[in-house]
């Protein structure tokens, strides 16, 4: 970080996610693990971390088991501090967020809007990003 200047906040910044990450996952990759494993026991994995809160989303609600397979295939686990960014109002939405641990505090201005905001803060079991779906 020094050999390519960054700032020391910005520095603090990512000292604090690595040491995070080593906290979450005492050094273990589970990315790792699960892709060594065959593909049905990933499968079972997946369905078995994912299948409740996806059943959540209201549109997922009454799908079959093989299509909520394939979106808990497709979920990928981030990890994120406190104080990062993970949208910026403005920017397209791209992906839902499910939060799994922790909480994700979302505030908007409505684009903007003089004497607009709205804030709120997602926990657990709660989602955002649905509008992807329509």
């Amino acid at each position: 970080m020094n050999h390519r200047q960054l700032p020391p906040e910005l520095q603090q910044r990512v000292r604090r996610f690595v040491q995070y990450k080593w906290l979450a996952t005492r050094g273990v990759d589970e990315e790792a693990i699960l892709l060594a494993l065959p593909l049905d026991l990933r499968r079972q994995i997946q369905r078995h971390l994912c299948l409740d809160i996806v059943r959540r989303v209201p549109f997922f609600g009454q799908m079959d088991d093989q299509l909520l397979d394939a979106i808990c295939e497709r979920l990928v686990s981030s990890l994120n501090t406190k104080d990062s960014y993970i949208v910026r109002e403005g920017d397209p939405v791209k992906e839902m967020l499910f939060i799994i641990r922790g909480q994700v505090d979302s505030s908007t201005t409505d684009g903007g809007r003089v004497g607009f905001y709205s804030s709120i803060t997602l926990r657990p079991g709660d989602f955002c990003g649905e509008e992807l779906l329509t």
